[in-house]
């Protein structure tokens, strides 16, 4: 693709989609290894989602200021310092033997992923700044990769009676592989700070000036309001990674317990519901290269997840939920979190990290209610409404950009449903 061409920072790019294709991993490798955690933990199912609950809680806490510390330190630092977190999280989960101890890891596991947030999302848009939304749907399309390959990987495990252990040692060797590389790369904001001998923080003031100066924003017929456009964009957030993170946490479980699939017929589910995301990436970043906007996918993608989930919630058998794991893998998991993340900062295009800080923390609020949504329903025995769930914050998340497509239209002047290469 034309954006990779003789760009400098590619390997500093690489990088970063490296701890994305780990935080594929990392988002699913309790859910995925649940009964093996439960009997370390002395704890079971509902005792997993728990921890996997603390995982929001770490998100939430960190990411309220992980952004400002990346506009104030700069990208490279703090993206380290998540893959150390990653590198303690995955090396904990080795030995962990009780459930309060999982807990602190799995909070530490949301502080690391946190510290990716507020600096990764940021670095690759100034690593692209003609390309933010495909460069952000990238990010997903890593993940994706990661998210179907591990749970074949435990799958295989367990049809072969090996220990789980050796689907948590793989993900801490590939941690600290990429802790090491790290150290060889390079930011566009790095540079400048060593060219001109100034702050990471002025470093990157400079950067956003000279892109915006270069003609790499949007240009805007009327100024946005914070207020209103930039909370909507935020709720968005929260209710399109709700729709997919709490599909991902429950699909394995659901199918077992609700649709009464084996074991391993259920774990393929995750593979197919990271096979549609994938997907969406690769054809999400087609349709923007041909001028579809943005918007216009992130008012149709989770229109169709809500459908989707609603369907599989009145007709749950193998076939509406094999097929669903990866329409909703496509519409709601295949980049549509990363797009709104880029509309934000095509609305306000300074403070990258202070904004994107803000996005994602209304995302991990998801990451923390979702599962205790989930763990509640489990406990209760009402594990089939979970679907019916999954169907209500996707169509809200539909409803809110229905509600940004008309504001953007009175910002930029155009419809968002236009095609971008003929204005």
């Amino acid at each position: 693709m034309d954006m990779f061409k003789n760009n400098k920072y590619n390997y500093g790019a690489f990088m970063l989609y490296m701890t994305m294709f780990l935080h594929g991993i990392q988002a699913i490798i309790l859910s995925q290894n649940a009964d093996y955690f439960a009997s370390q933990w002395n704890s079971d199912v509902a005792g997993v989602f728990s921890v996997i609950a603390w995982t929001g809680i770490g998100k939430i806490v960190f990411i309220t200021f992980s952004g400002v510390l990346s506009d104030k330190f700069g990208r490279k630092p703090v993206a380290m310092s998540g893959v150390v977190g990653y590198l303690i999280l995955f090396g904990a989960l080795l030995f962990t033997q009780n459930i309060t101890l999982a807990k602190l890891v799995s909070f530490i596991g949301g502080a690391a992923t946190s510290l990716y947030d507020g600096s990764i999302n940021p670095a690759l848009m100034e690593i692209y700044p003609d390309n933010k939304s495909t460069a952000s749907i990238f990010n997903k399309g890593f993940i994706s990769v990661s998210g179907v390959i591990f749970p074949l990987i435990v799958g295989y495990l367990a049809a072969n009676n090996m220990s789980a252990r050796t689907s948590i040692l793989i993900p801490f060797i590939l941690t600290a592989l990429v802790f090491i590389g790290f150290f060889f790369a390079k930011f566009p904001d790095g540079d400048i700070k060593k060219e001109q001998n100034i702050s990471a923080a002025e470093a990157i003031k400079t950067l956003e000036s000279n892109q915006s100066a270069s003609g790499t924003t949007i240009n805007k017929k009327k100024q946005p309001n914070f207020a209103i456009d930039g909370i909507i964009i935020i709720a968005f957030s929260f209710f399109i990674y709700s729709s997919f993170y709490l599909f991902q946490q429950v699909v394995s479980i659901y199918a077992i317990n609700i649709v009464q699939m084996s074991e391993v017929a259920s774990r393929s589910l995750a593979s197919y519901y990271q096979i549609g995301a994938f997907a969406a990436v690769i054809l999400s970043a087609m349709f923007m290269a041909r001028g579809i906007r943005d918007m216009t996918l992130l008012v149709v993608y989770p229109l169709i997840a809500g459908i989707t989930a609603l369907t599989i919630y009145l007709t749950p058998n193998e076939v509406t939920l094999t097929i669903g794991s990866a329409i909703i893998g496509f519409t709601a998991a295949g980049g549509a979190l990363q797009m709104g993340n880029s509309l934000l900062n095509q609305f306000f295009d300074k403070n990258k990290g202070r904004n994107t800080s803000m996005y994602f923390f209304a995302m991990s609020l998801g990451s923390y209610i979702m599962p205790t949504l989930a763990s509640s329903m489990e406990a209760s025995n009402n594990f089939t409404l979970i679907m019916l769930l999954d169907a209500v914050v996707a169509f809200v998340a539909f409803a809110i950009m229905a509600i940004i497509a008309i504001r953007y239209k009175h910002i930029f002047g155009v419809s968002g449903f236009s095609n971008s290469k003929k204005n």
